[in-house]
């Protein structure tokens, strides 16, 4: 059911249970602004996934691979709250929206930590810290 806690077997044996969602979790995921982001960032016909593996994916935890412009497979996902909160809206967003999201012995769960503090991340060219900017489709989840 949309934007309950479920449970997937993944890859080697692994178990996976997102959490359930809260209203405001529930509102992201059905901003009108997913169906863009679904159809012309995460299927985009001329890329291999999303998110970019060296830019986004510490920040996110997690990695999609679109299988056609509906059906789009979890390829990994970290092992930490933050991450699969984010994969729960994602599931939850592809529900609403009519998008098929798979998650099955295909998806792979890893360890690590998805957030990194900014003091801990290097200053850019400008002298200015980078971090992640949360947004519709890569926002904080609780």
């Amino acid at each position: 059911m949309n934007g309950q806690e479920q449970t997937y077997t993944l890859a080697n044996n692994a178990s996976l249970t997102l959490p359930r969602l809260s209203e405001a979790q529930m509102a992201i995921a059905m901003k009108e602004e997913w169906i863009g982001f679904i159809r012309h960032t995460l299927h985009n016909p001329q890329s291999m996934g999303w998110p970019d593996a060296a830019e986004e994916y510490p920040q996110m935890g997690l990695m999609l691979q679109a299988l056609s412009e509906r059906t789009a497979r979890v390829i990994l996902v970290v092992d930490d709250e933050f991450a699969l909160g984010n994969l729960a809206v994602y599931v939850a967003a592809y529900a609403h929206w009519g998008f098929e999201l798979l998650i099955d012995t295909a998806t792979f769960l890893r360890t690590g930590i998805t957030r990194v503090p900014a003091e801990a991340v290097g200053p850019t060219a400008q002298g200015e810290t980078t971090h992640h900017t949360p947004d519709v489709c890569g926002m904080e989840v609780a």
